[in-house]
């Protein structure tokens, strides 16, 4: 009864110390992209917001900068209100404080390795190195579609949805609306296609 009583108080704990790790890296990582976004808004007050011909070399920073801060500190608040701490009872009698996630279980919760980030990082890499060549849409589908299959393991259907909304739904919403000009592709044939 002991050994068992044992075995149960080291997995909590184990439990416990996962989700410690788990939520401050959620807190450092909503942090960092909060104090991003608030450079990027930061950075780019000196650069006009608006021209006569459209949009300035100030617009899109503000943008992006402000969604990334009300992501960011969205995502720091989701973090802060979704962890508590409950009493769990043992085999054995005993009670310990045990982290629980209420929004995402333990089972759904993403995982944060080093081989994951690794992969994040190298295709931005991939996608700013081949932006030129193959132009925007084909380079940001391309991106999106290996981000949400490969690395978000959704269903094909919903991932190419989402690429082309995110390459052809942005290159169209900037090109034509916006009159913002997003990389074409240098290949001829491509170029010929309207990517």
């Amino acid at each position: 009864m002991n050994a068992e009583a044992d075995t149960l108080v080291g997995d909590s704990q184990a439990a416990v110390e996962r989700e410690r790790r788990r939520r401050w890296l959620s807190i450092a990582s909503a942090v960092v992209v909060t104090l991003v976004g608030a450079a990027a808004v930061i950075g780019s007050r000196t650069y006009p917001y608006w021209t006569p011909l459209g949009p300035g070399p100030g617009f899109f920073p503000r943008w992006l900068g402000g969604i990334l801060v009300v992501c960011g500190l969205l995502w720091l608040v989701q973090v802060l209100r979704a962890t508590r701490t409950t009493p769990a009872r043992h085999a054995d009698g005993t009670q310990e404080a045990v982290a629980q996630a209420i929004l995402v279980p333990e089972d759904e919760a993403p995982e944060y390795s080093l081989p994951t980030v690794l992969a994040i990082v190298v295709s931005l890499c991939v996608l700013a190195a081949t932006l030129e060549v193959l132009g925007y849409q084909i380079a940001m589908f391309l991106f999106v579609l290996f981000h949400l299959l490969v690395l978000g393991r959704r269903r094909l259907l919903l991932s190419l949805v989402l690429a082309l909304v995110c390459s052809v739904g942005v290159f169209v919403v900037f090109t034509r609306f916006l009159t913002v000009p997003l990389p074409a592709s240098s290949i001829p044939f491509l170029r010929d296609m309207g990517f």
